[in-house]
C-alpha cells in the first residue's frame, strides 16, 4: 500500500509539474507577444514631421539698396528686441548697427551669416518670415550698409 501511495504522489507530483511547465510555456509565449505588442506599438506611435524652413529668396527692391534703419531696423524691433535689449548683440535702434557689423555679418558669403542663419533657419527663438529672411539677406548681399 505504501508503494502504491508513493506511486500516486510521484504521479501527481509528475503531473503537477507538466501542468506548471505548460503555465510557464504560455507565460512566455504571452510575455514574448506583449514585449512584441508593446515595440511594434512604440514603433508605429513614433513618427516625425520634418518642418523644412520655407525657402528665403533675395528681395527685389526695385534698384534701391535696402535701408538698414527703415527696413532692417523694423525687424529687429518687432523680433529681436524682447530677448537682446541687454543680451548680446545688442539690438537697440541707435547701436544694433555697430553691434552686429562685423561681427554677425559675412559680406563675402551672406548665406553663412550668423545674423541670417539665426533669422532664416526656424531653430533660433525669434522667428522671422521668409520675405523678412529674404529683407535681411539682401542688405548682406548689398554690403551691409548703414543707410
Amino acid at each position: 500500500m505504501q508503494s502504491d501511495t508513493r506511486k500516486t504522489s510521484f504521479y501527481k507530483n509528475l503531473s503537477l509539474s507538466c501542468i506548471n511547465h505548460k503555465n510557464v510555456n504560455t507565460m512566455k509565449r504571452h510575455n514574448i507577444f506583449l514585449i512584441l505588442a508593446l515595440f511594434s506599438l512604440l514603433f508605429a506611435g513614433c513618427k516625425y514631421d520634418f518642418i523644412l524652413p520655407a525657402k528665403v529668396t533675395p528681395v527685389d527692391n526695385g534698384g534701391n539698396p535696402i535701408s538698414f534703419s527703415l527696413q532692417v531696423v523694423p525687424i529687429f524691433a518687432d523680433k529681436c528686441i524682447s530677448c537682446h535689449k541687454t543680451q548680446s548683440p545688442v539690438m537697440n535702434v541707435d547701436v544694433a548697427y555697430s553691434q552686429i557689423v562685423p561681427n554677425y555679418i559675412n559680406t563675402v558669403s551672406p548665406e553663412s551669416s550668423v545674423l541670417y542663419v539665426n533669422a532664416s533657419s526656424g531653430t533660433h527663438y525669434a522667428k522671422v518670415s521668409a520675405a523678412q529672411a529674404g529683407l535681411i539677406l539682401t542688405w548682406i548681399k548689398e554690403g551691409a550698409q548703414k543707410n
